[in-house]
């Protein structure tokens, strides 16, 4: 799986991961499913908390802490960063954008006649 990273308003480049650890922390603080999200209107204040945690999660992954609280990284999200998030976000949870194996290589069946 590719690393995904997403360009703050001050420069700064942070790895989006959406995972379990995410799904998790999610429901715990907002006491919502990600299931209950499908079909309702955008709410920007639940992306921010989903891009927040993806931010988090991200970045420990890599060694690191983000250092901004839940506000402080909405603050340096521009547009673009916002419009970018949103893309990782789908290419994350869409299951026919993950990369399949390689399938295993047919070899011509050979046979030898007894002579």
């Amino acid at each position: 799986m590719d690393l995904d990273y997403l360009t703050l308003a001050d420069g700064r480049k942070v790895r989006i991961l959406f995972s379990m650890n995410v799904l998790e922390e999610f429901s715990v603080t907002t006491g919502r499913e990600m299931t209950d999200l499908v079909g309702e209107k955008a709410d920007i204040a639940l992306l921010r908390k989903i891009a927040w945690l993806s931010a988090r999660e991200g970045e420990k992954a890599d060694g690191r802490e983000l250092g901004l609280d839940e506000m402080q990284f909405g603050r340096l999200m521009s547009m673009f960063a916002i419009t970018h998030f949103v893309e990782i976000f789908r290419n994350q949870i869409t299951p026919s954008t993950q990369k399949k194996s390689a399938p295993a290589k047919k070899f011509p069946r050979i046979f030898f006649r007894r002579g």
